[in-house]
């Protein structure tokens, strides 16, 4: 077998083996069908720590086999099974010797040896260079190292004292040298380990050739318990990866006891913070900050590892009420359960505390069984680790969260203000119907994929998952090929995507305004991207003044929408809709418009889409709805023309709760027919005919009538024909307007057709030209709808046309 051979076995969802080739054969002579993979290959009872099936990884990996003691690179593809179930195919060989990553020293086949294993395979790629220090020789050894790396390579066996001393001189930042020198001197670090099994320093290093500045750190983590670990591992890293600390916490003490939890003290009494910490130190890792502003500054850097904070409430510089509010202001900081310490006993000083966010409150003099009882109480109540590590990551793409992008942001624009920034806000279109035709399954690889690549393209940024369908980077633009390495990265992004034709939208802000908020800047990036959602031949748009005052007219229209609904400056307008036969007024569709009280107009295309993103629209379907009942009802009363007068549903409206028994109700109260009321739903929105079937059979059963509307503008739905009880379907102009083409006269004619075979009757919708309407005619179109005919109308002017 040669050394590239692949090997490959086939699972169940179950982990079953199902099916293996020879070189699995060779390469794990126990394998056997039928058998858990786990079981025969690693002599295990869970699955393997390292299985990317296990884990979710895309793409090949390179792992320590822990039974072989080999390297090898290890991919998952999903599979149908000849039984029609899903599965999964590994495919395995050895790691190639010039890959990115080489790796230098066999591990013992010992305890130890495992732990490093599990260590390793967890840090995976996400560090540049991972070495191991023997605690008692300080002989330094390197596991992982990447061909960029610049750290100890040149003292690989040499003595750690001397490896990290030169690695500072030569590579850290002047102004960072003494506190790495201090956090790294090997007896600091071993007395460290034995409090902690693994922590992080921070520093920055300078490249000579370029003079410019990275953010790195280093993670120190002990292979063992406190009392008997012999192996210490350094893992170097970029400050921008993500690394899983969870999964690094749980194995770098295999069968150990858990670590001890980390408080941060907050006390300008010297005294006070003495006893506090000696009371404290044998149970909990203790920190001490002598007033507020150290205090955030120690909260800023360790919030990942803080259990809880004790806050004094009454120092200089900075105090307890100040630390409290600054916390709160970032969300990832506040989620770190903060007890306060006062003697003061006010009760108007512990509620303005609550309210700011404080968890508890410990009185002084300090009693050790009150404090030590509340901090346990608090940590139970709230385990800082995992919360964090929730709202910090999402966990299908592995990318931070909107909040934790906000914080981080912020933090990078703050110690590199002289840089130029954009954020680049991506969002999936129609990533719901995607779901709908392909399946959650693909959607989620969908985005797993453009998570993967932004991280890939972001050398210097952040990534993040913003939203269910949207992304958000924000990077540096020091370089000035910006806009063509963006296009680029756009196009390969679409010409690799997982299904053809993946329409990915992209909203760019350059040069963002640092003194705005990071949710602002944000945005403002939305703004560009939202402003070609319509647009198909344009895929990026960038943020300028234009847009800024398009942002400003809109905010004045959502300030003015309360005054304009109650001094009813919006109109209901009515468009005829013509027999084709007769040429005569059979009804007509409400359109709404907004006359404001100076006699201006505003336009439908400015104020309408708007409403649909804040919500408001359905408050103004709701007026509209029953400003037509109120007219239907005079007619009726009066005894005039009476026809039926459709009614947009927008598909927000169709979201909001009781809406059924809310327009029920308005008809019964006008007394008036259901059916001269029909509602219009989009076409866009009968495609998500299965989520609103429920509420349209309700529809129905009131007595409502339904018109499909647009049909032909996008993904014209054959099953929302089927599955939804429409009565009549609106021919868009789109489909209109190719009238007098060969294959444009053939799609109509067959779809008037079509809907009249299910009982359904046909209005054309923007007919304009004389010959229009004259093949409609032909086609025994039902009603025509268009300017041929008539505008949209006041209803004073409606009504005389009637």
């Amino acid at each position: 077998m040669g050394q590239n051979a692949s090997g490959m076995y086939i699972v169940d969802d179950n982990y079953n083996i199902v099916g293996f080739n020879t070189v699995a054969e060779h390469m794990y002579p126990r394998i056997k069908k039928e058998e858990k993979c786990y079981r025969c290959l690693m002599n295990q009872e869970v699955p393997c720590a390292m299985c990317p099936i296990y884990n979710k990884i895309e793409g090949p990996k390179t792992y320590i086999d822990p039974v072989s003691g080999h390297y090898e690179t290890v991919d998952a593809v999903d599979m149908d099974l000849p039984d029609g179930t899903h599965g999964h195919a590994l495919i395995f060989g050895f790691a190639a010797e010039d890959g990115q990553k080489a790796v230098n020293e066999p591990l013992p086949a010992n305890k130890e040896g495992l732990g490093l294993t599990s260590i390793i395979n967890v840090l995976g790629s996400d560090y540049r260079s991972i070495y191991s220090v023997d605690r008692k020789t300080q002989q330094v050894s390197m596991y992982l190292e990447s061909k960029n790396a610049d750290e100890m390579t040149r003292m690989k066996d040499t003595i750690y004292t001397s490896a990290i001393k030169s690695y500072v001189k030569e590579n850290v930042l002047p102004q960072d040298q003494y506190k790495l020198e201090f956090a790294m001197n090997f007896e600091s670090l071993c007395a460290h380990l034995k409090r902690v099994p693994q922590f992080m320093v921070h520093y920055r290093s300078e490249k000579k050739e370029t003079g410019e500045i990275h953010y790195n750190y280093i993670k120190c983590a002990r292979v063992g318990s406190a009392d008997s670990f012999e192996t210490i591992v350094l893992a170097f890293a970029n400050e921008d990866a993500d690394i899983k600390r969870s999964q690094l916490q749980e194995i770098v003490s295999p069968g150990s006891n858990l670590s001890k939890r980390r408080i941060l003290i907050v006390e300008d009494d010297e005294l006070n913070r003495e006893i506090l910490k000696d009371l404290l130190c044998d149970q909990y890792d203790v920190l001490c900050a002598e007033d507020g502003a150290v205090g955030l500054k120690l909260l800023e850097e360790h919030y990942a590892e803080l259990s809880v904070v004790l806050l004094d409430m009454f120092m200089p510089v900075c105090d307890g009420f100040q630390f409290l509010k600054e916390a709160k202001k970032n969300p990832i900081l506040a989620l770190v359960p903060i007890i306060v310490m006062t003697g003061s006993g006010r009760q108007e000083d512990e509620a303005r505390c609550l309210e700011l966010g404080a968890s508890d409150f410990v009185p002084k003099p300090y009693n050790q069984r009150v404090v030590k009882a509340r901090i346990n109480s608090v940590i139970k109540l709230k385990e800082s680790a995992a919360a964090l590590s929730a709202i910090e990551y999402d966990d299908l793409t592995g990318l931070y969260t909107k909040s934790a992008f906000y914080y981080h942001a912020g933090i990078l624009m703050r110690y590199k203000p002289d840089q130029s920034y954009a954020v680049i806000m991506a969002d999936v279109k129609n990533f719901k119907l995607i779901n709908n035709i392909y399946g959650i399954r693909v959607g989620d690889d969908i985005l797993r994929y453009l998570a993967k690549i932004m991280s890939k393209a972001l050398t210097d940024g952040l990534a993040a998952r913003y939203s269910d369908d949207q992304f958000v980077m924000f990077t540096s633009i020091s370089k000035n090929d910006f806009e063509k390495r963006l296009e680029n990265a756009v196009k390969y992004i679409s010409e690799n995507a997982p299904i053809a034709n993946l329409l990915v939208k992209y909203g760019v802000y350059k040069d963002v305004d640092k003194s705005i908020s990071i949710s602002e800047i944000c945005d403002r990036a939305i703004m560009a991207m939202k402003s070609i959602q319509l647009n198909y031949e344009k895929n990026i748009a960038y943020y300028d003044d234009q847009l800024g005052q398009q942002h400003i007219r809109e905010v004045m229209m959502e300030n003015d929408f309360e005054n304009a609904l109650r001094n009813e400056e919006f109109e209901v307008w009515f468009q005829p809709k013509y027999n084709v036969q007769t040429e005569k007024i059979a009804g007509a569709e409400a359109l709404i418009r907004w006359r404001k009280q100076d006699g201006s107009m505003v336009s439908p295309g400015a104020f309408i889409p708007l409403f649909e993103r804040d919500g408001l629209i359905t408050r103004l379907d709701e007026y509209v709805f029953k400003k037509v009942c109120q007219i239907q009802k005079e007619r009726l009363t009066q005894g005039k023309a009476f026809f039926p007068i459709s009614i947009n549903l927008s598909r927000a409206s169709l979201h909001h709760e009781g809406l059924v028994e809310n327009y029920t109700r308005i008809v019964k109260e006008n007394n008036i027919p259901f059916d001269c009321v029909p509602i219009e739903l989009t076409e866009s929105a009968a495609m998500y005919s299965i989520q609103i079937k429920a509420l349209v059979d309700m529809l129905v059963a009131s007595g409502f009538k339904l018109h499909m509307d647009d049909f032909g503008t996008g993904f014209s739905s054959l099953t929302s024909l089927n599955v939804l009880p429409f009565d009549v379907i609106k021919l868009d102009k789109s489909l209109i307007d190719y009238i007098g083409n060969e294959s444009g006269d053939q799609i109509i004619q067959h779809v008037i057709a079509l809907a009249h075979g299910l009982n359904m009757k046909v209005v054309a919708e923007g007919v304009e030209k004389k010959e229009q309407a004259a093949f409609l005619q032909n086609m025994n179109c039902d009603q025509i709808q268009g300017y041929y005919y008539s505008s949209p109308k006041s209803y004073e002017v409606f009504d005389k046309m009637i």
